[in-house]
């Protein structure tokens, strides 16, 4: 059961992993719709993804109150694919640190050029509150 699980979200890491690829790519082309499309198939293996390390999370908690040596808590095959599991969500954090840091410059540069055009700055909310000085002033 414990080795099915691991294999199962290694799978959904994988796919998330290739998602992450797919946006940072996506990000450098300048194609945010597309990046925007994988939203919702990116929430759904969020979901995924917690509720099969809360499954795995239950399972070690129930071994390891009945075993006295912690080197007993895994089998071989499933150290196996929990240590491919670590592999693949220290990639994951990696890759979703870059895609962090290329978003907040994106962000940033549309920040900064609104705020040369209208003198205004433009907060997280996106929400825009034009100075006084501003010669330019923005309609909805």
């Amino acid at each position: 059961m414990l080795y099915d699980l691991i294999i199962s979200i290694n799978n959904t890491l994988d796919e998330l992993i290739d998602i992450t690829k797919q946006d940072i790519e996506d990000i450098k082309q300048a194609r945010h719709t597309y990046l925007f499309n994988r939203n919702q198939q990116k929430d759904i293996l969020i979901g995924k993804f917690a509720d099969l390390k809360s499954q795995i999370d239950n399972i070690l908690v129930q071994r390891s109150q009945k075993i006295s040596d912690m080197s007993e808590l895994l089998t071989p095959q499933e150290d196996a694919v929990f240590t491919d599991f670590r592999k693949k969500i220290q990639e994951f954090y990696k890759l979703h640190k870059k895609l962090e840091k290329m978003v907040l410059s994106v962000a940033n540069f549309y920040n900064g050029l609104i705020h040369k055009i209208n003198g205004s700055e433009v907060g997280i909310g996106y929400e825009i509150s034009p100075s006084e000085t501003s010669y330019f002033s923005l309609k909805g």
